[in-house]
């Protein structure tokens, strides 16, 4: 049994966008995950299955759209992929407020034109990282006027992308191994 956390991006944004956690603890257990929990509203979730993360990742978009009417993006990570994003976190010294700290979770590791935008100036006194299927964002006056999360949210991206603070990492991390 291998335990994931899930991360969906754009539920329980708008009026239109209504998945109830609940629904989605449901919609796991149906396509074989077990000892579901879900994290806040905006679609977080961790379980343990013996499906094989395309499988997985399949049946799970799959009911997700059948319930939504559309597809949604879903991105996976493993007790020990999400131990490693938090060991690897390069902005640990200069991010002093957990909040203002995100990593970007990409379901296809970027190609340099891809991130091309990030490189093409400086962002001081917000910094980023690239690193694998990650990107790590430290925004120092937070995300709202943040210019490099609007150049992130512009990048011609592959797949699933979503981002959450680092304060959902850990607290994912944690539910993670309270389970492995």
């Amino acid at each position: 049994m291998t335990r994931y956390a899930l991360l969906l991006r754009g539920v329980n944004v708008g009026t239109k966008n209504s998945l109830p956690m609940a629904e989605l603890r449901s919609m796991l257990i149906k396509v074989g995950c077990s000892d579901v929990e879900t994290y806040v509203q905006s679609g977080n979730a961790v379980f343990g299955t013996k499906l094989g993360t395309a499988e997985l990742t399949k049946a799970i978009e799959h009911a997700l759209e059948r319930y939504m009417g559309r597809p949604i993006a879903t991105t996976l990570r493993t007790f020990k992929q999400m131990k490693a994003i938090v060991e690897a976190n390069p902005f640990a010294k200069e991010a002093t407020t957990p909040s203002n700290l995100c990593v970007t979770f990409l379901s296809t590791a970027p190609t340099k034109p891809e991130v091309a935008l990030l490189h093409a100036q400086d962002w001081v006194p917000e910094l980023f990282k690239v690193a694998g299927k990650e990107i790590y964002t430290w925004h120092p006056r937070g995300q709202g006027q943040s210019p490099l999360r609007e150049a992130l949210a512009k990048l011609p991206l592959r797949g699933a992308v979503t981002t959450r603070n680092w304060n959902t990492v850990m607290k994912l991390e944690e539910m993670l191994d309270d389970d492995s």
